[in-house]
């Protein structure tokens, strides 16, 4: 089809410009269509996207290639999807960016293969779409086979979208031979006339080469076919090559430039030939004030006279296969065409061109009263849809052809020019899980995703989002966390939750996270959820085990991971409750183990600021709160500030005792060595003088660990009687988190009596050490219940100790129990 007849037939979508806009209004949206560059054809190479799974020697990323993804990106934040038309923009936007890619990617010697696909199929989805969703011009006045025809595409949206279609496969031809050496016509004769050498061996000139066969006595068009003989040897190459150039001009959707080339040499009959299918036009019928000075009569009146003929030539095999093939698609004979259609695209484009020329010719015969010449019935047979035409070419003859329908390249295209969405995701799904992680034809997939749910098209969108799902596991690696983000937020929201806080909780520092919690923000993730759930991650990941074997256990990597994500529940003030609840199970989890100092870490992350936020009450003293002078707080509130302090308390307990315990054991004065009796007088004053200073230093490190010993008394007795009872909380209605407590009620209290024991003991206390069997026994709290035997047993053991010692000691005659 000729530009000219392409132009008049879509006037309502005219690409003619660099810059054109469309004006669409309805009653919420007036949209200005960009349309930068914009053509329909695009190169599509034999080739074409064989690097999708390509084997071959990998080219390394260019930063072009790899910016696609920000760029694509940037398209999609400029948009809030509110209308149909604003995914014609997006496409384009698309394709702008795709263009200026290849372009660079060209430049730097790239292969772009699989960039030419993507391009040439987001721009078949660009016109797919402008058929759907672009309003139709009405046809007024109908008095012409070129009005009937107009009208039917104005009516069949089907139709013209078929119509689309074959102009997107002329204009990807036309692009993919451009640069090929056939554009130089020269090379078609070296005269600019009719068969030259056959004229010359007529006209009895000299020639290089006399023809070998019989050859025409009479130069008209007709001469070869009527006298059945041939023309000269060299201008049978000539014709045959200029013939196969003229095809591949109307193949790219030039007819113009294949009649220009035509008479170029002096063949001005196949010039002719070719202006006859052209639909009649005569706008002098229409009334005065419609006419314009420009109207001008086109097209054949008399065209199925003309058909009919065509019809015979593309019939005659007398005549070139390209010759018959050229005459064949512009008269409707497929059968002519399909010979010289090799490749998917080729035979498509013969199938689709019939489509629209028998239906046509069909709408014309129906809506008019003339006595048209009768067409062959096999014109009249070809039945078939755009279904059985891709069912063909996955079950061609050729090879070639059908490894090309089967390719992913060409179901993508087929799946969107058939409407099957469904089986395309579905198809997708496979794709995406065999593409060996591709990034570029996995973002590809992705974007396909969205425009389609953009569109509203029904799809399964498990499927959608698995493809989606993989596209963020490539961009995970590029630590970017506004494209994690973006093509997060469109999954499901438990999705959302599991990827994003798999992706953010790999940031360590505090900037990395600030950026990776503004990006989810910005696209509205649910991002207190997914600070919660990576803090949970991590609380999970390690598998701990109670132990009450070391004090203070070392410090593990995990540990320190673990630490470091409490952080993100303690981001947002709104979390201050979850963050006790995290923080809390975080630190019972760490005392359980022994680890001390990894729980007081832990412990740390909850300041005097979030515990006001968390009582929320102004008229509460937080400081007071501190000092377990506590005020009352109801609810869940008071559940988490009770089991907050009582691991403050058993954590100042426990370090205070480590403090005393360093006091009692490093921290002692070393007594001089005493000298020999013959020793040197001055040696014995040195001596002398170490002793007192040894004695004083002595006095005031009794009186140090005295005081130190009093404190830690008091700590570890303020633990044992804790307000309500350490870890007793009667509104817990959680129970695991009740087993928990009991755990480490049995795994503490008991260590806090051998602690208490062991203080006193030291300082000599002997009779407090007896009491506190009478504090394991008593009913009111009983701490017996927590002991195993053998714990039990062990501590009345150095009770027992104590007791000897008191005996011993004690000037009194006293009994083991004090009195």
């Amino acid at each position: 089809m000729d530009d000219s007849m392409k132009t008049e037939m879509f006037a309502d979508l005219n690409t003619s410009n660099n810059e054109s806009v469309i004006d669409f209004t309805d009653n919420l949206t007036k949209l200005k269509m960009r349309k930068s560059q914009f053509n329909l054809s695009v190169s599509l190479t034999p080739g074409e996207l064989s690097a999708i799974f390509d084997t071959t020697t990998a080219q390394p990323k260019s930063n072009s290639e790899i910016r696609l993804h920000n760029q694509f990106l940037e398209v999609l934040h400029t948009y809030q999807i509110s209308s149909p038309l604003q995914i014609l923009e997006i496409l384009q936007y698309f394709i702008d960016v795709c263009m200026d890619t290849l372009s660079i990617l060209k430049d730097q010697h790239q292969n772009v293969d699989w960039l030419e696909h993507e391009l040439n199929t987001w721009r078949l989805l660009l016109t797919l779409f402008q058929v759907q969703h672009l309003e139709p011009e009405e046809i007024h006045n109908i008095i012409s086979d070129r009005d009937l025809s107009d009208a039917l595409f104005q009516e069949d949206q089907k139709l013209k979208g078929i119509q689309r279609i074959v102009d997107w496969l002329e204009h990807c031809s036309a692009e993919s031979i451009e640069n090929e050496f056939m554009k130089n016509a020269k090379i078609f004769s070296d005269e600019e006339i009719a068969w030259p050498n056959t004229l010359g061996q007529l006209l009895k000139k000299e020639l290089i080469y006399q023809s070998s066969g019989t050859m025409v006595t009479q130069l008209d068009p007709d001469a070869p076919s009527r006298q059945s003989r041939s023309i000269h040897d060299l201008d049978q190459v000539d014709d045959d090559r200029l013939l196969q150039q003229v095809f591949v001009e109307i193949r790219c959707g030039r007819l113009e430039k294949a009649q220009l080339l035509c008479c170029q040499y002096g063949q001005f009959w196949r010039s002719a030939i070719m202006e006859g299918w052209r639909l009649y036009h005569d706008p002098f019928y229409r009334p005065k004030e419609e006419q314009s000075s420009s109207d001008e009569v086109l097209g054949n009146p008399n065209r199925d006279i003309w058909k009919s003929c065509a019809w015979k030539i593309s019939s005659d095999p007398k005549n070139s296969p390209y010759w018959r093939a050229t005459i064949g698609i512009l008269c409707g004979n497929i059968d002519a065409v399909l010979p010289v259609c090799n490749r998917w695209e080729d035979i498509l484009w013969a199938h689709l061109h019939t489509i629209v020329n028998v239906t046509i010719e069909n709408h014309i015969q129906t809506n008019k009263t003339n006595n048209f010449i009768r067409l062959p019935e096999k014109y009249w047979e070809y039945k078939m849809t755009m279904n059985d035409i891709i069912t063909e070419l996955k079950s061609n003859a050729k090879l070639s052809v059908r490894q090309e329908a089967h390719k992913p390249k060409r179901q993508i295209q087929q799946h969107f020019m058939t409407n099957q969405y469904r089986e395309l995701v579905n198809n997708m799904v496979d794709w995406a899980a065999n593409s060996e992680s591709d990034p570029q034809f996995l973002r590809f997939l992705a974007h396909l995703i969205l425009v389609i749910r953009w569109a509203g098209i029904q799809h399964d969108e498990q499927a959608a989002n698995s493809i989606i799902q993989k596209y963020i596991e490539v961009l995970i690696p590029m630590h970017d966390p506004v494209l994690v983000a973006y093509y997060t937020s469109q999954l499901e929201r438990t999705s959302q939750v599991t990827i994003y806080s798999k992706f953010l909780e790999k940031m360590i520092l505090p900037e990395q996270r600030s950026s990776g919690l503004k990006a989810g923000e910005d696209v509205k993730l649910p991002v207190e959820e997914i600070t919660k759930r990576i803090v949970e991650t991590y609380r999970n990941r390690f598998n701990y085990t109670a132990s009450s074997t070391d004090l203070f256990s070392e410090i593990t990597n995990d540990d320190n991971e673990l630490i470091s994500a409490l952080d993100w529940i303690i981001y947002y003030p709104s979390q201050v409750e979850e963050a006790f609840i995290q923080i809390n199970a975080t630190v019972r989890n760490f005392i359980a183990q022994g680890k001390i100092q990894a729980a007081r870490l832990a412990f740390n992350k909850i300041q005097k600021e979030t515990m006001t936020r968390l009582v929320n009450n102004a008229n509460i003293d937080v400081e007071k709160l501190m000092k377990l002078d506590m005020l009352p707080i109801s609810g869940n509130t008071q559940s988490h500030v009770l089991e907050y302090f009582a691991y403050k308390c058993y954590l100042d307990a426990e370090e205070g005792f480590a403090e005393w315990f360093h006091e009692y054991h490093q921290t002692k004065p070393i007594e001089p060595v005493k000298p020999l009796v013959n020793t040197e007088y001055s040696k014995k004053l040195i001596y002398e003088h170490n002793m007192e200073q040894y004695q004083t230093a002595l006095k005031n490190w009794k009186q140090n660990v005295s005081s130190s010993s009093q404190i830690v008394v008091e700590q570890l007795f303020n633990l044992l009687y804790f307000p309500g009872g350490w870890l007793v909380d009667q509104k817990n209605e959680d129970l695991s988190r009740r087993e928990y407590f009991e755990l480490l009620r049995t795994i503490c209290i008991p260590k806090i009596f051998i602690l208490l024991h062991t203080i006193l003991h030291s300082a000599e206390r002997y009779t407090e050490c007896i009491k506190l069997a009478g504090y394991i026994t008593d009913e009111t709290y009983k701490f017996y219940q927590l002991f195993t035997q053998a714990s039990l047993k062990k501590l009345l053991a150095k009770i027992a100790e104590s007791s000897v010692c008191l005996m011993e000691s004690s000037d009194q005659q006293l009994d083991p129990w004090g009195f």
